[in-house]
């Protein structure tokens, strides 16, 4: 059994009636637990002071994928041919800000605490590239 100690962090969780400063969740198994239970060893402890400790979001509205995310990717050429990188200053395809690339996307969705997003207009016509998409979609859970 491998036991994760998240230690020191705000946790957050109002299903439960919990917003405890400085609090400590357990991951055993891949599950969270509040109490790892009577000798069980520690494997791994992330600290965890000064963040904010909570269930990730659902977007359930997003539209992250199929024919409108495109044309829009198509018309604001600008938006991804003078995107430059702050990582890296350095201009790169799939960055811009309106329309990013699936890629980016699932990403900036992580950052943001975002576990899901859900597409909800897909077209019958595009479900194949909106398929290939979602799919393409790294960090996050997706559907339509």
């Amino acid at each position: 059994m491998s036991l994760v100690k998240l230690a020191g962090g705000r946790i957050v969780d109002p299903a439960n009636g919990r917003d405890a400063v400085a609090g400590d969740l357990y991951i055993r198994d891949g599950r969270i637990v509040d109490d790892p239970g009577p000798g069980m060893k520690v494997n791994q402890t992330i600290d965890l002071a000064g963040r904010i400790v909570m269930a990730g979001g659902i977007d359930i509205h997003s539209h992250i994928c199929g024919g409108k995310v495109n044309l829009a990717r198509t018309l604001m050429l600008d938006d991804h041919r003078d995107h430059v990188d702050t990582a890296t200053n350095l201009k790169r395809s799939g960055g811009g800000r309106a329309t990013p690339s699936t890629f980016v996307t699932g990403y900036r969705y992580a950052e943001m605490g975002f576990t899901a997003a859900f597409e909800p207009a897909m077209v019958a016509s595009n479900a194949r590239h909106a398929h290939a998409e979602l799919a393409d979609t790294p960090m996050i859970d997706k559907g339509c």
